[in-house]
């Protein structure tokens, strides 16, 4: 009988013995799986926080782009409402310079058509209105002297002494933001996103 309980006894031992390491290995399966799970989420999650952050990031660098640009806007609106007014006035005087006269007339049209719609086409219109507007201003000095006599060209000088100042400043923040953005638009993973890369605002062309 002694040894028939010393047999359950070493039995019991082994069953037990057993079971403990059955579901000490199965805690840390399970334990692995949930390690696995755990990390698995975590770097969904990491990967959609990083993916939210860089969109927000351009976004906020986009409307940048528009914000300073609108600022180069308002102080050219300035000049674009003269424009009429001293086309009206040198018209009829201005005889060899028809051709730059409707070219200005059409890029101001332009310019108002595209004003809070598009900004890289507003850019590229702007900076040919600038030569045009220049031109003008050259043609009158050299060539129609006289005409500088006339209160709406003196006003329309004015306005563009004035607001020059302003633009070549904004200009400054307007550039300092298309580089900031582009960059952002090159650089992975802005480059994902499908974003377009803003114009720099480039005088003298």
């Amino acid at each position: 009988m002694r040894s028939l309980n010393l047999w359950s006894d070493a039995a019991k031992g082994l069953i037990t013995k057993s079971s403990c390491r059955f579901v000490m290995a199965t805690l840390s399966s399970m334990n692995k799986r949930q390690i696995m799970l755990i990390v698995s989420i975590a770097a969904i999650l990491i990967v959609v926080l990083a993916t939210i952050l860089t969109y927000n990031s351009l976004v906020r660098k986009e409307q940048g782009v528009e914000r300073t640009w609108g600022n180069i806007e308002a102080a050219y609106q300035m000049r674009i409402d003269k424009i009429p007014l001293v086309l009206s006035a040198v018209n009829s005087s201005m005889t060899f310079e028809k051709s730059l006269l409707e070219n200005i007339t059409l890029l101001r049209t332009q310019w108002l058509s595209e004003v809070g719609k598009d900004v890289a086409a507003n850019v590229n219109t702007t900076q040919q209105l600038d030569s045009k507007i220049s031109a003008l201003l050259l043609a009158i000095n050299e060539n129609y002297p006289t005409l500088k006599s006339i209160q709406v060209v003196q006003d329309f000088i004015a306005i563009v002494d004035e607001t020059e100042n302003i633009i070549l400043a904004q200009r400054v923040f307007y550039n300092d933001s298309v580089a900031s953005y582009n960059s952002a638009v090159r650089g992975f993973p802005g480059n994902l996103f499908g974003f377009s890369e803003a114009q720099y605002y480039q005088r003298g062309q």
